[in-house]
């Protein structure tokens, strides 16, 4: 009861925000390539004071052909590889004065890196299709359909005004009624790690909610966010796009352990189907406090993996005098505490609750009864 009167409070925010007034110039975006690159000094007595000459020719667009000079002109310290180099194709925004003026600005973008995005999407397919075949397929599908659900529901609707969290607890539910189907086929574990997981995902909206009402929304919301708050046409619910992504990210830990508990619990009534309730519920409960462990070390390693730079950010605030409370509470990393935390009690609570589902569903609990009426 009190898990719906708090979620119905949250979801009761505006359904659409007052929309803004923004300035939007008209470029038109193209690739080029990276001619020729020139360095000046024009001040001796400062190395760092350069101009930089980049000689691009349009390869795409309106202005397919055409050659042009973009200079950069101030200080140069930035790391050794990260400007960009002769022989590179990158992203331009061409900005045109109209008339006879011609071209007014270009805006250089990131180098263009389709080819390698190509030949990793190949490989990374046809690992998948190698080592998992008919299920590496089904898990493909699965994963379009998640996509499809992100990106041509969320994120439009949450553009057009939409409160995003009742929008994305609404996907994830509808993710893991479409997915684990797909991954599992339709048995009995399968609806035992829907009912598990949509658990879990209702206990981190929960969580998620008591983390945005204790914590300040500065607290949760990050830099991307407020950038997006600007550019965006719409007054978004930066409160509720903090919640949503904290609920998003718990999804793939909570599907993943539920179809490996309602997996392991099937398993054990095939190997005994007359299995007691107790028996049985201790047997899935150890199986799940392995892959706790194991959940655990993958989460951390993937989380320190990917947020390597931010670890390091942490390091370097930890100077003499600033204490451990104030780096926790940076917001970056705050948020990236949150998130955690909420995604992995959802996934533990959600290990017993799929448990007694599973077992439930095999009628463990009604043949224990009935031997113990017989005997």
């Amino acid at each position: 009861m009190l898990m719906a009167v708090i979620m119905t409070a949250a979801f009761a925010a505006p359904l659409f925000a007052v929309e803004k007034k923004i300035f939007r110039d008209a470029r038109n975006f193209a690739r080029a390539e990276i001619v020729k690159i020139e360095r000046s000094e024009p001040d001796e007595n400062n190395p760092y004071n350069v101009d930089v000459n980049v000689h691009l020719k349009i390869l795409d667009g309106e202005h397919k052909g055409e050659s042009h000079l973009v200079t950069f002109g101030g200080d140069d310290n930035m790391p050794k590889d990260m400007f960009y180099r002769a022989g590179d194709v990158v992203f331009v925004g061409v900005l045109a004065a109209g008339g006879t003026e011609g071209i007014d600005y270009i805006h250089i973008y990131d180098v263009d890196n389709s080819a390698g995005i190509i030949f990793f999407g190949v490989l990374l397919l046809a690992a998948i299709l190698l080592v998992g075949r008919i299920r590496g397929i089904m898990s493909i599908l699965a994963f379009v359909a998640t996509v499809f659900l992100i990106f041509y529901i969320l994120i439009p609707m949450t553009l057009k005004g939409h409160s995003p969290l009742p929008v994305a607890v609404g996907i994830c539910i509808a993710a893991i009624i479409i997915t684990i189907p797909i991954i599992l086929g339709f048995r009995k574990k399968t609806l035992a790690a829907i009912a598990g997981a949509s658990s879990g995902i209702l206990i981190a909206t929960l969580l998620a909610l008591t983390a945005g009402w204790i914590m300040r929304l500065t607290g949760i919301v990050t830099n991307e966010m407020m950038t997006v708050f600007y550019a965006s046409v719409t007054d978004i619910d930066l409160r509720g796009l903090a919640l949503s992504s904290i609920i998003i990210a718990a999804l793939g830990a909570i599907m993943d352990v539920c179809i490996s508990i309602a997996s392991a619990a099937e398993e054990i009534f095939n190997v005994d189907p007359e299995i007691s309730f107790g028996r049985a519920f201790k047997s899935v409960i150890t199986v799940s406090s392995d892959m706790l462990g194991a959940t655990l070390n993958t989460l951390l390693f993937a989380y320190v993996g990917t947020s390597l730079p931010l670890v390091l950010l942490i390091a370097l605030k930890m100077e003499p005098g600033i204490p451990i409370s104030m780096v926790l509470n940076y917001n970056p990393v705050l948020s990236e505490l949150v998130k955690s935390a909420v995604g992995c009690i959802g996934m533990f609570l959600s290990m017993p609750a799929t448990a007694i589902i599973c077992i439930r569903l095999h009628g463990a609990g009604a043949r224990s009864a009935h031997r113990s009426a017989a005997g």
